[in-house]
């Protein structure tokens, strides 16, 4: 019996950079918890944003945020994986010398930006982050970061990959999180470990877990559930590694599958 469902978010429950959430969601997950089972975004947002995201059931749910650097609750940190220090100065010096992006670094409940550029207001009006401009990083960051996302309007993956994964990627995960994304986290950091945290905080099986997912930073996460799904709309890769294809999201897939999760829940009964 499914005891946890895990969901990405952008891409998966709603489009991306939106707060477009299918107002069913809410009830699932309440109708969710009557049955026994917990329900735990995961997501490479920032805890706040998917709280004001999840408002009406903030408190019900678990949170593995920023790229699966942090698992917690509205009340306690189960985990975070910080970067060091010197290692992330390096790298951000590295991504200045990339064309046209932007980075992002992320605190647990702050994230920072040198200037107020396109991405800064993205991820405060659209996103709804917590977001601060700090000026030069190295100067005036005392934070610790869990994760350092690359921006780019159009291209982000094609352009970190023509040299910086390569010189970077023994030390650290380098993942694509969508088409203006790519994240940056520790390399025991991802949604899968995230994941296989949360079920031994909760004493949940991988039999006993559902997950959804459309992109390649989303692949641990199918890979620790027993039912995986691909929503319809997600890359290819993603639909190949998991067990089943929900409808995409323009049809709201996930929902219509917990739905019928739900259904088949209360006709047991």
């Amino acid at each position: 019996m499914i005891k946890l469902i895990a969901s990405d978010i952008d891409g998966t429950l709603v489009p991306d950079g939106t707060s477009e959430i299918d107002k069913r969601m809410y009830d699932v997950i309440k109708r969710l918890k009557a049955h026994g089972i917990i329900f735990a975004g995961a997501s490479g947002r920032q805890f706040a944003s998917m709280a004001r995201l999840f408002a009406p059931v903030s408190e019900d749910i678990y949170y593995i945020t920023e790229g699966g650097t942090v698992v917690r609750n509205t009340k306690k940190v189960f985990k975070k994986n910080v970067i060091n220090r010197n290692l992330l100065f390096q790298m951000v010096a590295d991504i200045k010398k990339l064309k046209d992006c932007d980075i992002m670094l992320s605190g647990l409940d702050t994230a920072y930006c040198e200037d107020k550029s396109e991405m800064f207001y993205w991820m405060r009006d659209s996103y709804r982050f917590n977001i601060e401009v700090i000026g030069d990083f190295e100067t005036h960051l005392t934070d610790e970061i869990v994760k350092l996302s690359i921006y780019h309007k159009d291209n982000a993956e094609a352009i970190v990959n023509e040299w910086f994964t390569d010189k970077w990627k023994d030390r650290f995960k380098i993942a694509s999180a969508g088409i203006m994304w790519m994240d940056v986290t520790g390399l025991s950091a991802d949604k899968g470990s995230s994941l296989k945290v949360l079920q031994e905080q909760l004493g949940i099986t991988k039999e006993e877990t559902m997950a959804f997912g459309d992109n390649l930073n989303d692949l641990g996460l199918l890979e620790a559930a027993e039912e995986s799904y691909a929503i319809g709309s997600a890359r290819d890769e993603v639909k190949a590694a998991a067990k089943h294809i929900a409808p995409p999201l323009s049809e709201n897939g996930e929902t219509e599958v917990l739905l019928k999760l739900l259904e088949e829940l209360d006709n047991q009964k």
